[in-house]
């Protein structure tokens, strides 16, 4: 005989599955706002159904069903869409940090403007074109401002400079914060596994518990390139090329991690520390040395009259003095420095010149350590701005040779430097923009790079930020809430609870005639 109370049962189920339906269409839409959180789903089977017992096949109906189950609770997500985002991520990340450095880079250098260095260049070559005109002993104001705009030219070398050196240690220390907060990341996820398989070793899907570690691993795809592996009961994080996550076990990176990741915020600041900065800090070493010792071609005037122990190869001398030119001769000098010390300054006797631009630290000159000549800063009488001597007759009849003091001839030459062209990669190896240019030539294709490699990186970054787009698209198409659907949902599962509901007060009114009016027929 059929049991009275078995549509109580199936009643019963169905009042249970409905409701944990609803829970989680409630779930879903209190959490509709909650970053990470993956859309989740009340799987609802069919009981197991029951058979009447016999010897043989009964000729009554068999195999009851049993109403409905919640079987399980799942969210909804989609493994290959998660690693897209995450590549994307990680790419979008390096540029993104590549993008802010370079544009850093150019406010550093600040071209064009009042203060750049291509403006302190341009009024250091007009003071020499004015001392030209005026370099006698009467007014020094020439030469005073000779003195300043080179002061000033130095300054701004050594201002960029100590700019770009802060941005780089700056990016050092970066770098050591980002492994950190990587390290932050890697001992939670770690942790959640270790509750996750705790939870599903009993039977159950850690849902919530799974969404934040995907969070978590997507926050670790912006500071490094990362690959989950999750293979049956086991599941690996690789960070780089080191295995941060072994399942349970965590392992902590450290800063040599930084050389083997391929994109993330912490191969970006590799990227621009090692390769952005330290180019544009060798370009402005390159300037500022060629500018003081690069071999530059000029052409000495006829009349010129050459220091003591210097020779020009094949020049024609005066016959009348073994150190005067006869006629304009070309002649490479090792910059402004090796120029300089052809000319005469105005002290008695005549005195060549001296370096002009020398090391702070007495190594090779660089955009860090170039100062002005102490001996000039000292003393302005020691900028050499004459290429010509005479013989001064002394009273008591001695003579001596004194430099030529309204002849400007070397400021002139020093200013035409401006238009001549200089060799910067001498021996094609340091790394130049360029080989032979003019200096503002060789500036200005240092700042056009630099324009370039920003405006690459700004549309690397656009199109970066396009893709991590379409890839979260994708993805939250699949796992995110839709409230108009999770509102459908819980009215379904309401007239579906309302109609378990409604099978319940049914067999209840069924019993209670059974119980209560059966056998008193007759009464």
């Amino acid at each position: 005989m059929r049991s009275t109370f078995h549509l109580l049962e199936i009643g019963k189920r169905g009042l249970i599955a409905q409701q944990a339906a609803i829970n989680t269409a409630g779930h879903n839409v209190t959490n509709a706002n909650t970053p990470g959180y993956s859309r989740q789903t009340t799987r609802l089977v069919a009981s197991n159904p029951i058979a009447f017992p016999g010897m043989q096949r009964s000729q009554a109906a068999g195999q009851l069903g049993m109403g409905v189950e919640a079987e399980s609770i799942r969210r909804v997500r989609d493994y290959l869409l998660d690693i897209e985002y995450r590549n994307q991520n990680t790419n979008l990340s390096t540029w993104n940090v590549q993008q802010e450095t370079l544009s850093n880079i150019e406010g550093i250098f600040n071209e064009p403007s009042e203060s750049s260095l291509s403006a302190s260049v341009a009024e250091f070559w007009t003071a020499w074109q004015t001392l030209s005109k005026n370099p006698s002993d009467t007014d020094l104001s020439a030469r005073m401002a000779v003195q300043q705009k080179a002061i000033a030219l130095t300054e701004t070398f050594n201002h960029i400079y100590s700019q770009l050196d802060t941005l780089r240690n700056n990016l050092t220390s970066r770098i050591d914060t980002k492994v950190e907060e990587a390290n932050n990341y890697i001992d939670q996820i770690a942790e959640l596994t270790r509750s996750i398989k705790r939870i599903e070793g009993l039977g159950d899907n850690a849902n919530d518990l799974r969404d934040k570690r995907d969070l978590l691993v997507d926050q670790l795809s912006v500071l490094g390139n990362v690959n989950v592996t999750e293979t049956g009961d086991v599941y690996q994080v690789t960070f780089g090329n080191q295995v941060v996550v072994d399942d349970m076990a965590s392992t902590p990176v450290t800063a040599a991690i930084a050389t083997t990741l391929t994109g993330g915020e912490i191969a970006g600041y590799v990227t621009s520390r090692d390769i952005h900065v330290e180019t544009y800090i060798n370009q402005l070493n390159i300037m500022a040395n060629t500018l003081a010792t690069g071999k530059v071609e000029v052409t000495l005037p006829a009349g010129t009259i050459l220091p003591p122990g210097v020779s020009i190869p094949n020049a024609v001398m005066d016959p009348t003095n073994p150190r005067k030119l006869a006629q304009d001769t070309k002649h490479t000098v090792d910059g402004l420095n090796g120029l300089h010390k052809l000319g005469y300054t105005l002290n008695e006797p005549a005195t060549a010149g001296t370096d002009f631009f020398v090391s702070a630290d007495g190594g090779p000159i660089t955009a860090g350590n170039m100062r002005l000549s102490t001996t000039i800063q000292a003393d302005l009488k020691n900028i050499a701005a004459s290429l010509r001597t005479e013989m001064k007759t002394n009273p008591d009849g001695s003579t001596a040779e004194v430099v030529l003091k309204g002849n400007g001839g070397m400021a002139l030459l020093i200013a035409g430097l401006s238009e001549r062209t200089f060799s910067f990669n001498p021996n094609n190896n340091n790394g130049g923009v360029t080989d032979v240019t003019s200096f503002e030539g060789y500036l200005q294709s240092v700042i056009s790079k630099l324009g370039t490699d920003s405006s690459n990186a700004k549309k690397m970054v656009e199109n970066g930020g396009l893709l991590v787009e379409h890839a979260d698209t994708l993805r939250m198409s699949i796992s995110s809430v839709s409230l108009d659907e999770e509102m459908s949902d819980l009215i379904r599962f309401q007239h579906a609870y309302s109609a378990s509901a409604r099978v319940v007060t049914t067999i209840d009114e069924m019993l209670d005639k059974l119980i209560n009016s059966t056998g008193i027929v007759g009464r």
